[in-house]
């Protein structure tokens, strides 16, 4: 048996144009994938969360290109080289994040085309790995492929997957010198993937899969027999990165001893379901779930996903029809479900491994953003079986099955992209909007931005380092201590542990910063800021920057091409997407609906003041987000282009902290008090009156007290919906 390993299917002793036909059956169609995601929107996404840091520590102390534990990250020594793509990208151009892009698309290139080559490699036709390419790519369990804060994880999976790849041509090479070497390659890749993301160490067991499914478990010992250097030189890469682990763990206070917490062991006893329940679970239907209803319910038009696909599928359909003179295949004597057998068990195999180091902390598990990347070439091997199997039965089930996978998958990376090219739009208009007015001179003061589109400081939106980190890197100066008030609620930003916030209060002698009281101590001492040692820029107001004449000149340099401070604002502000064709399903402009995020993870920023953080609850396949109001007044902010019609409010409030809540709970818009009425449990309706709503911005309030016993929160908000009245 071990014959077949040694055998792969190579080229015919044909012609050089056999082989540029494997090249571009394995390269073709992970290069179209990524051409059609990036075509709609070009370079438009920037940073989003740690990127930001990343870029104001390089612009703070120069460009490093490994996070050891003399470095200026040593909290991650443990992933040495995990800074490296960030660094590359940074060197080529610190301006802006063109070569992000760059370097992420190379990521998923290899990607696609590494799980081509192995599934090829596995069910010896060239078609399916061609069509595992793709499925990899689009995979849509995990909603952080597209962001630069998960670049290292992808470059991370990219390299281990070309490395199994190297191992199992060495595997296949006659000539032993080249083997070794090859092996040895291999094995210097995968200690660069383990380095850059421990998740990849897992996934070191892809070529010893490989040679299973195909000789089976009678086959093993005869292959390890034939071929224990290579697999022994293999072994040397993960090894090295181990025994570096080992020598540096005391030396640091490392992420992941954060992140695992006191006992690896209990965690994993206490979590080890979730590997089913929610891994296996979520990777082979969950994700594709969320998939067909993005699908359904997100995209506009469909005419480029459909154009996508059948160019996808065609380029497949060509290169299966020309291999077939130029492709010899050894399958072996392995019965017709054998292999599709093996593979899904496999595939299950590879799901839990690559979810297993996310079980070690519960708010891993609470979010697939990242957690579902290393699933993918299981989840992929498993639907390749799947496909092989109907295709024994019907081609054109298999086809149409296929073209709905690609489809889908594809809508979902487009949505996903879309999803945080939104956010980074709120950024740039932020970062515009603190550029225009203010200057950079806050050397030992306080930066206090009143923010009037209630989201800075929320999640996705500049949590305090990283919004001093990206100024750094615009001013060239620091702006280290910085305060955020939402206006005109004067709520500020700082938090106690049970998310309330505190108040910002202006006096004549300056600002005065009050602590959320707690319910059974005294209030800690208000931050007082006197008016010499704060500077004061006001953001989302949405309109053109006020004049100030100590500004003009500021102004003036930003807008000079020979300025590097107008450089640098202008690579990350002024982003656009290369094309306007896609379109996707948005509420008409003459109406408001909120529901604190559609899609597990893809969380939008809240606009308004006075909730906490957005929760999550799963209901078998679906996810719905909500919130807890915890301040006597809390607030929605929006923008509406209102129809002279009559308008109503509906809304549905998931839980009360208590009973009299309900009955308690008053709702304006625009300062106009709105009377409910309870339809049923937590729904509720209201008429707006006539001229109530106005263009541009406006607000709803939700009035009444809070539960002190219950955590200081009152109701928890679903969603809420301002649209014209039906007659």
């Amino acid at each position: 048996m071990t014959a077949i390993f040694n055998q792969a299917p190579t080229l015919a002793p044909a012609t050089l144009h056999g082989k540029k036909l494997i090249l571009l059956a394995h390269l073709g169609p992970a290069l179209l994938t990524v051409f059609f995601i990036w075509l709609p929107f070009g370079f438009a996404l920037t940073g989003l969360l740690e990127e930001w840091g990343v870029v104001g520590l390089f612009s703070r102390v120069g460009v490093f290109f490994l996070t050891d534990a003399a470095s200026a990250m040593p909290a991650h020594a443990l992933r040495p080289l995990t800074i490296l793509p960030h660094a590359i990208a940074y060197s080529l151009d610190p301006n802006s994040f063109n070569y992000w892009h760059v370097l992420l698309i190379i990521a998923l290139v290899i990607k696609g085309w590494a799980a081509s080559v192995i599934t090829t490699r596995i069910t010896g036709a060239i078609k399916w790995g061609m069509l595992a390419s793709v499925l990899v790519i689009v995979f849509p369990a995990d909603t952080m492929q597209l962001s630069f804060r998960s670049i290292h994880i992808n470059w991370a999976l990219s390299l281990v997957l070309l490395a199994s790849v190297l191992l199992i041509r060495a595997l296949d090479e006659r000539n032993r010198v080249k083997s070794l070497i090859l092996s040895a390659l291999a094995s210097l890749i995968l200690a660069a993937s383990c380095a850059m993301y421990e998740v990849a160490l897992l996934l070191a067991a892809i070529p010893a899969f490989v040679v299973f499914i195909q000789v089976g478990i009678k086959g093993i010992a005869a292959h390890i027999k034939r071929f224990y250097c290579q697999h022994l030189i293999w072994a040397v890469g993960p090894a090295a990165y181990i025994i570096y682990v080992i020598h540096t763990l005391p030396l640091v206070h490392s992420y992941q001893s954060a992140v695992v917490g006191d006992s690896a062991l209990a965690s994993v006893k206490m979590y080890f379901p979730k590997l089913f329940t929610l891994g296996v679970k979520r990777s082979v239907f969950g994700g594709w779930i969320d998939a067909f209803r993005i699908t359904g319910s997100e995209i506009g038009s469909y005419w480029y996903v459909t154009v996508a696909t059948a160019l996808l599928l065609a380029l497949i359909a060509f290169a299966a029809w020309k291999s077939k003179d130029t492709l010899l295949v050894e399958t072996g004597s392995n019965s017709r479900w054998t292999l599709p057998v093996r593979m899904i068990a496999i595939g299950l195999v590879l799901i839990c491994l690559g979810y297993l180091p996310f079980i070690f902390n519960p708010a891993h598990m609470a979010v697939s953003q990242r957690t579902f990347l290393y699933a993918a070439p299981g989840a992929t091997m498993i639907f390749i079986a799947l496909l092989l199997c109907i295709y024994r039965y019907s081609k054109t089930a298999t086809a149409t099955l296929s073209a709905m996978l690609i489809f889908t998958g594809l809508s979902a990376q487009l949505f996903q992209f879309q999803h945080y090219i939104e956010i980074s739009k709120r950024q740039q208009s932020i970062l515009n909007d603190i550029a225009h007015n203010f200057d950079g001179n806050a050397v030992g003061k306080t930066l206090l931005i009143l923010d009037y589109s209630n989201q800075l400081n929320h999640d996705w939106m500049f949590l305090n380092p990283d919004l001093s980190a990206i100024l750094f890197h615009i001013y060239e100066k620091p702006a280290d201590t910085i305060e955020v008030c939402y206006m005109p609620s004067h709520e500020w930003q700082q938090t106690d542990p049970l998310q309330r916030k505190g108040t910002c209060e202006k006096t004549e002698e300056g600002w005065t910063l009050n602590y959320p009281v707690p319910f059974d101590t005294p209030p800690p001492p208000s931050k007082k800021l006197s008016n010499a040692d704060v500077v004061t820029v006001e953001v989302g107001r949405g309109e053109a920057p006020a004049a100030n004449a100590e500004l003009n000149a500021w102004r003036k340099e930003l807008e000079s091409e020979s300025s590097p401070a107008g450089a640098r604002l202008r690579g990350i502000t002024e982003s656009h997407p290369w094309f306007q064709f896609f379109q996707f399903r948005q509420p008409p402009p003459d109406e408001y609906y909120w529901d604190f995020g559609r899609w597990w993870s893809m969380t939008p920023p809240i606009a308004g003041s006075g909730w906490r953080n957005t929760q999550w609850e799963t209901r078998r396949f679906v996810h719905t987000a909500s919130a807890w109001k915890n301040a006597p007044q809390s607030s929605l902010v929006f923008d509406l282009i209102p129809a002279s019609a009559p308008y109503e409010i509906n809304g549905f409030f998931k839980s009360f902290a208590n009973k009299q809540l309900r009955d308690k709970m008053q709702v304006e818009v625009n300062g106009i008090h709105i009377p409910l009425q309870w339809i049923q449990d937590g729904r509720f309706s209201g008429s707006v009156p006539a001229d109530t709503l106005k263009p541009g911005r406006n607000s709803i309030e939700f009035i009444s007290d809070v539960d002190a016993g219950n955590g200081g929160v009152s109701a928890e908000l679903d969603w809420i919906n301002v649209t014209r009245q039906i007659r």
